[in-house]
């Protein structure tokens, strides 16, 4: 064979080689750029997966407060149980032992009836009654729903431990403070947390107790940044030490 036989030979052979190895070059330039692609997408989405499940529980721990029992939730105390057991009781209008949306509309009525709220405050404190009917006490909306003590204990123990819910606690407690204000004065005496008392369904005696005990300056009034602090207290605080354990009455056995 003649040399520029031999020459002509191998440029082809090159040229056929280069023709079936490019493109396998580039297949794998390409596979690989985009296995890199996905792994670095995998990452970016399993950090922010952590950061936002840290954030989530960050969150939830700030809001459960400080009950002991397990892992620092609120409610576990057999002192907080017998504050609901006291609520529940209270709020049982007609005392047979279950709680439904007669027993509200019965309160509504009687802080309604004292004459100091405005049309549109009824309708708000109207309002804020529904939510602690339908969200903390768990009715949902239904009317004819019966809440015994042992259901209620339960659903307030997850409205404690919730934030959006532990926010709203006692939400109607502005509105009993300003129907019991009967001079307007932006402060109630211990004859006006009296009447508060008596639309409860609670004594005089009952009232003197109390009030002795949550007006913590001496000073025989209670604002309304008071009011509603200890009255939220009662709901949130496991200590049994802080007077706002009276603020809805003597305790229950």
């Amino acid at each position: 064979m003649s040399l520029s036989r031999c020459v002509t030979s191998a440029l082809r052979t090159r040229h056929a080689l280069q023709r079936l190895v490019y493109p396998m070059a580039v297949l794998t330039r390409e596979f690989v750029k985009s296995e890199v692609w996905t792994v670095r997408e995998y990452s970016k989405r399993a950090s922010a997966r952590s950061h936002a499940k840290s954030d989530s529980s960050s969150d939830s721990d700030s809001d459960r407060g400080s009950g002991s029992g397990k892992r620092g939730m609120t409610g576990q105390t057999p002192f907080w149980r017998q504050k609901m057991r006291t609520h529940h009781s209270l709020i049982d209008v007609n005392k047979d032992g279950v709680v439904s949306w007669d027993d509200f509309e019965a309160l509504i009525s009687r802080f309604k009836q004292l004459g100091h709220l405005s049309p549109e405050e009824v309708s708000k404190f109207t309002d804020a009654i529904r939510h602690v009917w339908e969200e903390e006490w768990g009715a949902s909306g239904d009317p004819y729903v019966f809440i015994g003590q042992e259901q209620f204990l339960m659903q307030m123990e997850h409205v404690v431990n919730t934030k959006d819910l532990r926010k709203k606690v006692a939400s109607p407690l502005v509105y009993f403070f300003k129907a019991v204000d009967t001079d307007g004065s932006g402060e109630i005496s211990i004859e006006e947390f009296e009447v508060f008392y008596t639309c409860l369904g609670l004594t005089e005696e009952d009232a003197a107790q109390s009030f002795a005990a949550i007006d913590k300056n001496g000073d025989g009034k209670l604002s309304r940044k008071e009011f509603v602090k200890l009255g939220r207290e009662f709901f949130l605080s496991e200590d049994e030490t802080q007077p706002s354990k009276l603020f809805w009455g003597p305790l229950s056995d």
